[in-house]
């Protein structure tokens, strides 16, 4: 039984605590108090410990913390009240008011359940994970599972995904993040809304640029109501197999429509315009706004059918 400043190795692995009972006999170790277990790859915080040298098993209590540096020079870092560290297998477990954090990917995680499989470079979070990436209310990722890649720089949410930033809110089954390309995937009955446009689709892609949301992509079944202006009722639509939003500083260019596309489109009157309404269907079709979101231009080509409706005040 030892008391103050305990400080000793079980082969290339440091040991710190305040307090500690060795068990030599049955190759056990109990540590509590401010504990500290490092070595070339790993550091290790609790309150208390049990090491187990048979099967290199460490069971943590209280405000546990494991923190690694990567190769090229970036932090990681995952904490909760409870873990098991397997040292022969390099896993780390943890539970009960888990947090997470990835220099890298500049990301912060929070769940109930995760664990870390650090010589595969893959993790899951259960228990309502969450993920915040960029800095707060950037973008943020809850599902009911969410696991990571790093070799791929992959993220896949799967289950009730809900993704909101300041820019858009989507909803999906599915969702798989490539950090490197900056690209969400939605897939399983995903929808889309920002202060423009609801949509609907087969498939959703979103490309960012520092994650900033420039293009939307909708494959197959695309459906979107949107406003002539920012923040008004959505009364028009737009259906098409295939249609691209672009997008710039939280603003919309322009869109397209490729394929069996149909559209509605309603001008109210006002003081510099006149009443009326378009429906039309075609090949393809245009769409730009001007800088304050405003429609400026609709475009459509190809086996055009359609009907315009004016208001006559005679």
């Amino acid at each position: 039984d030892l008391n103050g400043n305990v400080h000793f190795f079980y082969g290339d692995t440091e040991f710190q605590s305040d307090r500690a009972l060795i068990l030599d006999t049955q190759k056990i170790a109990r540590l509590s108090g401010n504990v500290i277990v490092q070595n070339d790859s790993l550091h290790l915080v609790a309150d208390s410990l049990a090491y187990y040298r048979i099967p290199q098993v460490l069971n943590m209590g209280g405000r546990v913390k494991l923190n690694q540096r990567t190769k090229d020079g970036f932090v990681r870092w995952m904490q909760g009240d409870h873990a098991i560290y397997d040292q022969g297998k390099d896993t780390f477990t943890v539970w009960s008011r888990v947090k997470a954090y990835d220099q890298k990917e500049n990301a912060n995680a929070r769940c109930g359940y995760g664990f870390w499989d650090r010589p595969n470079g893959y993790a899951f979070l259960i228990e309502e994970p969450e993920v915040v990436a960029g800095v707060e209310d950037t973008l943020t990722i809850k599902a009911d599972k969410m696991e990571f890649y790093e070799g791929e720089g992959k993220l896949i949410a799967t289950f009730n995904v809900r993704t909101d930033s300041r820019d858009y809110h989507a909803t999906s089954d599915f969702l798989i993040y490539f950090s490197e390309e900056e690209k969400a995937v939605f897939l399983g009955e995903p929808k889309f809304q920002n202060n423009f446009a609801t949509a609907e689709a087969t498939e959703f892609q979103l490309y960012f640029t520092e994650q900033e949301l420039r293009r939307v992509v909708l494959v197959d079944s695309c459906l979107v109501h949107f406003s002539a202006e920012e923040n008004m009722p959505r009364e028009n639509w737009v259906r098409a197999r295939d249609i691209v939003l672009n997008f710039f500083d939280g603003r919309i260019l322009d869109f397209s429509a490729d394929a069996q596309v149909s559209y509605y489109f309603l001008q109210e009157e006002s003081e510099k315009q006149d009443f009326f309404i378009n429906a039309a269907e075609g090949d393809r079709l245009r769409a730009k706004f001007d800088e304050d979101n405003k429609l400026r231009l609709m475009d459509m080509g190809g086996n055009i059918r359609g009907s315009y409706r004016f208001k006559n005040d005679s």
